[in-house]
């Protein structure tokens, strides 16, 4: 991770973990993990229609922890692919991240849930990559043919954005969000990276940037 990346990181951190300890004791009596919201991105089902370098299927779940405090995973899976004149390989991965989203506004009337937020994350990713097949055409050596053997790795990154959440119909909700994420350890995913990694996204850039729209169904009692 580069030196301005942990600068970043240092100051989300300094700004949203006072946040969560301070009203600790404020929020003593608040009914935790009463309400909770399970979702899926659309926008990345409408993204697998447009192209077909990869598919990714990713899913969002949220709880009540504290009045401005959600504890947050997102996770699925989804594949990819890299192949030109010189190199051809294929990739499938499994993600899961785990993080909170702080809320800034007074809820306006009991159950309020409408919210815009600050997340911060950790993403974990398992990734396997088929055999790839490389072509070196050289007009003095010959062509070469051959095959890198496949391999597995993990990626790990961190991540932090914005958005909102709101209701738009009994328990149905719509979730929106950006989110900047870095690699945790590029040369590890680097070496043949996958076009795409779900939950993180190109797999060549060590940091990117991402947006999520997700449909939300609540359930539980609420606050």
């Amino acid at each position: 991770m580069s030196l301005k990346n942990k600068w970043i990181l240092c100051c989300v951190l300094i700004y949203i973990v006072p946040q969560v300890c301070i009203g600790q004791t404020k929020d003593s009596m608040y009914k935790k993990f009463t309400y909770a919201r399970i979702g899926v991105d659309m926008a990345k089902l409408v993204a697998n229609v447009m192209q077909n370098q990869y598919a990714t299927y990713e899913f969002m779940i949220d709880a009540n922890f504290k009045k401005d405090i959600n504890i947050v995973s997102d996770f699925g899976f989804g594949h990819s692919s890299v192949k030109n004149s010189f190199i051809e390989y294929a990739s499938r991965n499994y993600f899961t991240t785990f993080g909170i989203d702080k809320t800034f506004f007074n809820k306006e009337y009991f159950g309020d849930m409408d919210n815009v937020f600050v997340s911060l994350r950790y993403g974990f990713a398992h990734v396997k990559r088929q055999d790839a097949t490389y072509a070196i055409q050289d007009p003095i050596w010959g062509n070469v043919q051959g095959v890198y053997p496949s391999t597995s790795f993990n990626a790990h990154w961190l991540e932090f954005g914005s958005g909102f959440k709101m209701q738009v119909y009994h328990h149905i909700f719509l979730g929106w969000n950006i989110r900047f994420k870095t690699l945790i350890n590029p040369k590890k995913v680097q070496n043949l990276a996958p076009a795409y990694i779900s939950g993180y996204g190109n797999g060549n850039k060590n940091t990117v940037f991402g947006y999520n729209m997700f449909l939300l169904y609540g359930f539980g009692k609420r606050n």
